[in-house]
């Protein structure tokens, strides 16, 4: 998902003060977003659904 796509379906959303949250693999249990660094990752040689540290441009939503 690119920051475009991430912008256009948060800004779809019925309510704007919604907090935004991440599911962290445990049921029941979320992640709150509270902020956003800038990061240089790749794709990751060993699983595509994960990056590591490179080049190309990425945000991590912390």
């Amino acid at each position: 998902m690119t920051v475009k796509e991430l912008i256009v379906r948060l800004q779809a959303l019925p309510n704007q003060d919604a907090l935004v949250i991440f599911a962290s693999g445990n049921a029941n249990e979320w992640l709150v977003a509270t902020g956003l660094v800038e990061r240089g990752i790749s794709p990751s040689p060993a699983n595509p659904d994960f990056v590591v540290p490179g080049n190309d441009p990425g945000v991590e939503i912390i």
